[in-house]
């Protein structure tokens, strides 16, 4: 049996026992999460429910790797400050 590698932290991936393929998310993403860093509490819950795992805290603030997150809006959905907007992708 071989064993299967899948990347993860921001990386979308499907793997097959022969290679691997990691795709860019912001090719057909038709809106994007903005961060407003007056209302972000740093609490993390954004970070934390993003199922690409693309939101990562760097010192003080929270960002977004828009290469490959996907535009769902679980983390506007689920950030109680309200910090977290959903806008049109460009």
């Amino acid at each position: 049996m071989k064993s299967i590698r899948l990347k993860t932290q921001g990386e979308v991936a499907w793997a097959s026992s022969e290679q691997q393929f990691t795709v860019n998310t912001k090719e057909w993403r038709y809106q994007k999460p903005v961060i407003d860093e007056g209302k972000c509490k740093r609490c993390g819950i954004c970070s934390l429910f993003c199922p690409s795992g693309c939101i990562e805290k760097l010192e003080d603030f929270y960002v977004i790797d828009l290469e490959f997150c996907k535009g769902c809006g679980v983390c506007a959905r689920l950030c109680p400050h309200d910090a977290v907007v959903m806008e049109r992708d460009q």
